[in-house]
């Protein structure tokens, strides 16, 4: 986000996932009171929700917001911004709203501490993608990771909103919809955990369950899973996958490590035997999917030996699209103190490797796809014609409508048009050049 326009408020929504993440926040909390000292500063974001760490130290800060009061922040900050106007500080007990006792405890989605639902529907510059936040919370407490400190409680927004969501959304022109989550396979396990039927229970509440019924009300739209943990991606849901074609071919599946003894160390809920398995039955109940992964490097005790391991086991996977990230040591974490921290040039050279392994990874599978037929839902135009777009499978194809076709219209964009994929684009990396069956190439 840019703060260098002049402005009366600045809210900065932090991210404490990484250590990375963190100083970002606390260099635009800065940057913003350098710039402009008389403005209204309010931060927000998972920083916010512990203030004594991440925010502590940095002077100048108006409002601080934990999650769980962002529906609240228009009517707070109107109040600080009052009480700025006239010169009065505010009390120091009044700089983070506390909820009270028992909606702080409720995960009743009737009435949770942090709303999905409120939290509103981000929305695609091309209005043809939008992302919808459906589940918010981990309990799943990865060594590593400290969203569990932050985001604890689990809670999901009600199917029937989500339906409702759906249908506006479709209304407004959307060919395809993201459910997203902090932990989106938990989508109604708050439900399980109060002794009712739920995910967490094996009960109907979960994500199949709530996924069916979008992919038969909303035939005209594309349904795309978020980042789901290997182990939840259930027959059932993914019985759906194949079974639905407006259900996208394409499920991320996070890896984090090739090496038992690292998965382990990392208290992943799997090993590589357990993904292997479940990538097989994946594939075979829908064949040609695209499946993406994400993979640390340089977790502490990583050894090179463990690291070529994780090298060859996500090679042994063929994902289509492999997202790296080097181990961010997070204050807080189990892993933060333990022994074996990695260098950080090693942890360059190491993702330097996983990524011309991703490269490689997603050139074979493009490539296998060549000759073949792909739905492709056109997004935007890039100039002189080209236009880009994805296929359910996430796969991005170029096409440049045939000049001799008045059948064309000048904006493509939401349009799905079956492609023949041609092979690597030459206009753009990374992606793959469609024609229409019959035309070979801008004639």
């Amino acid at each position: 986000m840019d703060f260098n326009g002049p402005a009366s408020v600045y809210i900065v929504n932090t991210c404490t996932v990484t250590s990375t993440a963190d100083q970002k926040s606390r260099k635009a909390i800065r940057g913003v009171k350098k710039r402009n000292p008389g403005a209204l500063l309010v931060a927000t974001g998972c920083c916010a929700e512990d203030v004594g760490k991440p925010l502590a130290g940095i002077g100048g800060i108006d409002l601080i917001l934990g999650n769980g009061m962002k529906d609240k922040l228009p009517e707070l900050v109107e109040n600080a911004f009052a009480v700025k106007e006239i010169g009065e500080k505010p009390a120091a007990d009044k700089m983070v709203p506390k909820e009270a006792d028992a909606e702080k405890k409720s995960a009743e989605c009737g009435a949770p501490r942090r709303k999905p639902a409120e939290e509103g529907v981000l929305q695609g510059l091309d209005r043809t993608r939008a992302t919808l936040k459906i589940q918010d919370g981990c309990r799943q407490f990865c060594s590593y990771c400290v969203i569990p400190y932050v985001r604890r409680e689990l809670c999901s927004m009600p199917q029937e909103e989500v339906l409702s969501r759906v249908a506006a959304l479709e209304a407004a022109g959307y060919r395809e919809v993201v459910l997203l989550g902090i932990h989106l396979g938990a989508y109604g396990a708050e439900a399980g955990s109060r002794g009712t039927t739920g995910a967490a229970a094996g009960g109907t509440d979960g994500l199949a369950a709530l996924l069916e019924p979008l992919l038969q009300s909303y035939p005209g739209i594309r349904f795309r899973l978020g980042s789901l943990e290997p182990m939840e991606a259930t027959d059932e849901l993914v019985a759906l996958i194949g079974a639905y074609p407006n259900a996208c071919k394409h499920l991320h599946l996070p890896l984090q490590s090739g090496s038992d003894k690292i998965l382990r160390a990392m208290k992943r809920p799997y090993d590589t035997s357990g993904y292997r398995e479940k990538v097989h039955i994946i594939r075979d109940m829908v064949p040609d999917i695209a499946l993406t992964t994400d993979v640390m490097v340089g977790f502490p005790g990583e050894s090179d030996e463990e690291f070529r391991q994780s090298l060859a086991f996500a090679n042994e996977m063929a994902f289509s699209r492999t997202h790296v990230f080097a181990y961010s040591r997070r204050p807080g974490t189990p892993a933060a103190d333990m022994g074996g921290q990695v260098a950080k040039a090693v942890k360059d050279v190491r993702s330097a490797e996983f990524v011309r392994l991703g490269a490689k990874m997603l050139r074979a599978y493009g490539d296998s796809w060549t000759g073949r037929s792909l739905d492709v839902l056109m997004e935007s135009e890039t100039g002189s014609g080209l236009w880009v777009g994805r296929g359910d499978n996430y796969m991005e194809v170029t096409f440049s409508p045939p000049r001799q076709n008045g059948g064309f219209p000048d904006d493509l964009s939401g349009m799905i048009l079956p492609l023949r994929i041609a092979g690597r684009s030459p206009d753009r990396p990374g992606a793959w050049r469609g024609e229409l069956e019959g035309h070979a190439g801008d004639e």
